[in-house]
């Protein structure tokens, strides 16, 4: 009986350690800002090992009141921006947000400075919805990394709804 406890203990911490690593995130950045700019968008590339979804995001309150999942699409001839719920990370597909998905960082308390990082926390839940926290320094830059789209002002593109 006591071996069956520690077998089952060692595979619950070595689940608990794989599990720990169906989310990878890289390429996490924030564009630096002018003084009085209220919000700045988030990009990064996000892959899950499993189906999932990115349902919440957290920042600093040093930073910014709040962090939303947005995604812009284009409504009868214009573009728009909406907060949503949660954002599909298909298994083993990286999945970029920038230009079109993204993080929207609202209520800024500060200008940020390129070379400054931003703390954020990602939550993801996976199926059986287990949810998995990832955390995340975006580096501020004054443009976007070699590679990556460049973000566009997202200043006055916020739908109502």
């Amino acid at each position: 009986m006591k071996r069956l406890i520690v077998f089952l203990a060692g595979m619950l911490f070595a689940f608990s350690a794989f599990a720990a690593q169906d989310v990878k995130v890289s390429g996490a950045w924030v564009r630096a800002t002018a003084p009085g700019q209220d919000s700045a968008a988030a990009s990064m590339n996000i892959t899950s090992s499993h189906d999932a979804r990115l349902v919440a995001v957290a920042v600093g309150k040093d930073v910014a009141d709040r962090a939303e999942i947005h995604t812009m699409k284009h409504e009868n001839g214009m573009m728009v921006m909406r907060q949503v719920d949660s954002l599909a990370l298909p298994a083993g597909h990286a999945v970029s947000l920038g230009a079109g998905d993204h993080i929207m960082l609202i209520g800024l308390k500060h200008p940020l400075k390129a070379g400054d990082s931003v703390p954020l926390q990602l939550t993801v839940e996976t199926a059986g919805k287990r949810h998995e926290t990832v955390k995340v320094d975006a580096k501020v830059r004054m443009s976007a990394p070699h590679g990556m789209s460049d973000m566009h002002d997202m200043g006055g593109m916020h739908d109502a709804d």
